[in-house]
């Protein structure tokens, strides 16, 4: 039969409206032919290459790429099936299969696939593909490969209950289509040699890689699906034709375009290669400069006070790792998207250093901040440039809208640029049951890791984060963990973590008090004291306050000596209340409020502001009687430097961690930065607001003077450590001696530690009733996230659902808010920033707190409401979007919340809050 004429011909694979002009359809085994190209071209940079696998397996490296382009090209043989080639059954009549209404489309097309492999074409290429191990390997390799539209195809149907067949989906006629398809594809990409034959144990190995075969599967479609490099063709030609003389040279330039092809990394020299201003590094930065590196993956802990300057010694090390070839990018994972920017200023400044001058590496901010960096391809796929492929059904979107949906979401893009910034989150979705959770992983692959302020996790986030660390570490790559100090249990249990990923076995991590420390991880465990460059050795007096008038009375009298004071709040509630207080006492343009609850746009400015007054690079006409009213946003990786610190009583880390805000950079009495190096300010005093009675205290002892932060920190033993652990000794040390009263080390095992005092009688129920609910977070974080020794596949251990229903953290559920502005006859975003308004016009709530629109609201904005969906992919279901009218002198729009309908308000100045029915407004 000529080559034109054979019968994979009569099937479509892309299509899109009558409307668009050119093309109507892509031919199935051309979009097939393309996808595996992009896979090729991939495969080609270093960072994308199986070459893990190929060593485990002890195959060549040619022939396991060989194997993956081949079944890169079988990732849509589910389109093959005449129930998907009916929903587009007026396409080509005469041309293309007819449409068989017996067969209903009511699975996706990746199931699809899956079952004629299984079903079918795994008995008929027996001669090509030898079982081995009872055709298991291969089934793993084509569920990966099907799978490429971010989760693993269906097993059964009807929540395990029935058994799926391909028989109810494709004819006789379409299997043969396939089988000839397979075939001629096999001859393509193997040229006749002989397949190896996988044993058990391969299997096993294969299964582990399965998830990155998974993302590379679904990077390649959405490269693959891209009109701007892959027209639409429904022309003939025969497949070694199109392979050789369309698919692979579009391909070349397809990756090249999306910014994916290896950028040449700069050699390494000393510290300043990366900060000019390192021309006399810390120990910390010293030791990163000049620590071997070992061949293979490593972990490095860094264990340091604050002002060490942990995130030099981290990107060095990162450096470092890049120019020996252990990675090739970075991505540096945050507690929270409020130090995004922050981090952005310090990692944006140097990250070019990074690689060769000639180089155009990508950095992307994970919330698309106003710095964000544009060099990175905007989207793989992009709508302005790209025509649209049609969604197929409701459930099953084409590879371009999938794309851009996704892309839209800078959190998300971070994971694929060459230097991503971003939360802990979007990295540890990596390793949870959850869409394009493969395309995660393989972007993480061939970066060092950096995750900062881990100590301030929960047991559920660092469960996850171990988890992460082991799949991180078998995949071959490298990580760096930074910490003020870390409970000796923590640093245990993510060494072990990370050797288990290693393939090494469990041993002991020997206890070592010293402080600082860097613990070092490769084929053994080291641990290195660290010295403490002596402008941040210091000694912290604690004082305590038993209410919070005394607060407000040294606030006002420290502002009016001239002094810059920050309080430290628990909650957003507390934050307010504190400012409507002050309010009476303090001018106005000399108090400010910084929390959680502000639309992007407005909460990064005002995070600039806060730098710009009390940053490193501050003078005293800037500081002198300034107030800042703070929630924890303030503790974390933000460089800023206050005379007076008050803190609310929250666990020791947290405590330590908050000091490191006070006297931070040396200065002179009035407040200008010293150009001596030498602190001539008073010696620092840091202001503990706790209960009077912790003695013998009665069990609502920190509820009664906090009734909101009970609830942000529940382990009140702990809380009650904490504070006779500051009063006994009345100061903090930092680093301090081994032992040494007051030494941070000391302080927090007397609270994390294994012998701790006893818990008074009437705080022991809570305590252990907290201490269970911590290893059920653990145990919790263990059965969410992958096995992955399983492999890429559906079972009843991993619900796959989309990321908006997998939980990264624990406590309330959150809702992601847009905010707009009725200015007549369209909805406008709040912000108006000039590139991303949307992501600066959010704000993040629990979901009880806002469910939706009243039925009014919905009505009277419906038509608006839906323009927005239809022109921006942000904005589409499921997004919450709230239309704020001005009325009454202030932005309002009418919710419902879990406890009824409500007023909500928004300001730039105050931020959101709500009024309950015919009450005052309250915080969110």
């Amino acid at each position: 039969m000529p080559a034109h004429q054979q019968p994979y011909f009569a099937y479509w694979g892309k299509a899109r409206p009558e409307s668009e002009a050119d093309e109507r359809f892509h031919l199935l085994v051309y979009h097939a032919l393309d996808v595996a190209a992009c896979g090729k071209r991939l495969l080609q940079c270093p960072r994308f290459a199986l070459t893990g696998l190929a060593r485990e397996l002890g195959w060549s490296l040619e022939m396991v790429h060989r194997l993956a382009v081949f079944f890169l090209m079988l990732h849509d043989l589910g389109k093959f099936a005449r129930a998907f080639q009916g929903l587009a059954p007026d396409l080509a009549p005469g041309i293309l299969v007819e449409r068989v209404l017996s067969k209903r489309y009511c699975k996706r097309h990746d199931t699809l696939g899956w079952l004629v492999w299984r079903d079918v074409l795994a008995q008929r290429l027996t001669d090509v593909f030898a079982p081995g191990d009872r055709g298991r390997f291969w089934l793993d390799w084509v569920r990966a490969c099907v799978g490429h539209h971010g989760m693993p195809p269906e097993e059964v149907g009807a929540g395990g209950a029935l058994s799926l067949s391909a028989h109810d989906y494709f004819t006789a006629e379409d299997i043969a289509a396939a089988e000839l398809f397979a075939r001629e594809a096999a001859s393509l990409v193997f040229d006749g040699g002989a397949l190896p034959l996988p044993t058990k144990g391969q299997s096993a190995l294969l299964a582990r890689h399965s998830w990155r075969l998974a993302g590379l599967a679904v990077l390649a479609d959405w490269l693959g699906s891209n009109q701007s490099h892959f027209p639409y063709r429904s022309e003939r030609q025969s497949l070694v034709d199109y392979w050789h003389e369309v698919a692979q040279p579009f391909a070349e330039r397809a990756v090249a375009v999306a910014g994916l092809a290896e950028q040449p990394v700069a050699p390494w020299r000393d510290p300043t290669t990366l900060f000019d201003y390192l021309l006399q590094p810390t120990p910390l930065q010293q030791y990163a400069a000049t620590v071997p590196l070992v061949e293979g993956p490593q972990l490095f802990l860094l264990e340091d006070v604050t002002g060490a300057g942990k995130t030099e010694a981290a990107l060095i090390l990162a450096q470092r790792l890049m120019a020996a070839g252990r990675a090739d990018g970075l991505y540096f994972a945050l507690p929270s998207m409020a130090t995004a920017n922050q981090m952005y200023r310090r990692v944006g400044a140097a990250y070019r250093r990074l690689y060769q001058p000639d180089a155009h590496p990508s950095l992307v901010l994970a919330h698309g901040a106003r710095e964000l960096v544009t060099e990175f391809r905007q989207s793989i796929l992009r709508s302005d440039e790209s025509p649209q492929a049609s969604d197929y059904a409701a459930n099953d979107q084409s590879a371009t809208s999938e794309c851009n949906a996704w892309l839209a979401d800078h959190r998300k893009k971070a994971l694929l640029a060459d230097v991503g910034v971003g939360t802990i989150d979007q990295a540890l979705l990596g390793i949870l049951p959850v869409r394009h959770q493969s395309l995660r992983l393989l972007g993480m692959s061939g970066k060092c890791l950096i995750f900062d302020e881990i100590h301030g996790f929960d047991p559920y986030v660092s469960t996850l984060l171990a988890r992460l660390l082991t799949a991180h570490a078998r995949q071959g790559g490298s990580a760096v963990l930074l910490s003020a100090t870390l409970p000796a249990t923590l640093r245990e249990s993510l060494v072990q973590a990370y050797r288990q990923g290693l393939g090494l076995p469990s041993e002991p991590v020997p206890p070592d008090g010293r402080y600082p420390l860097i613990t070092h991880v490769d084929v053994g465990t080291s641990s290195t004291p660290c010295a403490t460059r002596p402008q941040v050795k210091r000694r912290v007096e604690v004082v305590p306050l038993h209410d919070e008038a005394s607060v407000l009375a040294l606030i006002v009298e420290q502002a009016k000596a001239g002094r810059c004071v920050c309080w430290i709040r628990n909650t957003v509630d507390d934050v307010r209340r504190a400012y409507q207080l002050l309010s009476e006492h303090v001018p106005a343009n000399q108090l400010r409020q910084f929390h959680s609850r502000y639309a992007m746009g407005d909460r990064l400015e005002i995070e600039s502001t806060v730098i710009d007054t009390f940053g490193k690079d501050s003078m005293a006409e800037s500081r002198q009687g300034q107030v800042l009213l703070a929630s924890q946003v303030i503790q974390e990786s933000l460089d800023v430097d206050f005379d007076v610190l008050i803190t609310d009583l929250c666990p020791i880390d947290l405590i330590i961690q908050r000091a490191g805000r006070m006297q931070r950079h040396a200065r002179d009495q009035w407040g200008n930065i010293a150009q001596d190096g030498i602190e001539r300010r008073a010696s620092p005093v840091l202001y503990l607001l706790c209960s009077a009675s912790c003695d013998n205290p009665a069990a609502d002892w920190y509820a009664a003077m906090f009734p909101k932060g009970q609830y942000v920190y529940p382990n009140v033993g702990q809380l009650w450590l904490t504070q006779q652990a500051l009063l006994d000794v009345g100061c903090i040390v930092s680093p301090g001696a081994p032992d040494e009263p007051g030494a941070v080390r000391t302080l927090v095992e007397a609270v994390y530690g294994a012998d701790t005092r006893p818990i008074p009688t009437a705080l022991q129920k809570a305590t252990q009733q907290q201490l269970g609910e911590d290893r059920a977070e653990s145990g919790l974080a263990r059965f969410n996230s992958l096995d992955l020794d399983r492999g890429y596949r559906q079972d009843g251990n991993s619900l796959w659902r989309d990321e908006v229903h997998v939980a990264t953290r624990l406590g309330d559920e959150t809702q992601v808010v847009y905010l707009a502005k009725a200015t007549g006859s369209e909805l406008q975003p709040w912000s108006s920033h000039d590139d991303f308004p949307w992501p600066h016009s959010t704000v993040r709530v629990r979901a009880s707190d806002l469910t939706g629109l009243t039925a009014e609201w919905q009505m009277r904005f419906a038509e608006e409401l839906e323009a927005l969906r239809q022109r921006y992919l942000l904005l589409k279901e499921p997004a919450l979007i709230v239309p704020l009218v001005w009325e009454g002198e202030r932005w309002i729009v009418r919710c419902l919340a879990k406890k009824g309908e409500r007023v909500v308000c928004y300001s730039a100045e105050e931020g959101l809050c709500w009024e309950a029915a015919g009450g005052p407004a309250i915080a969110s």
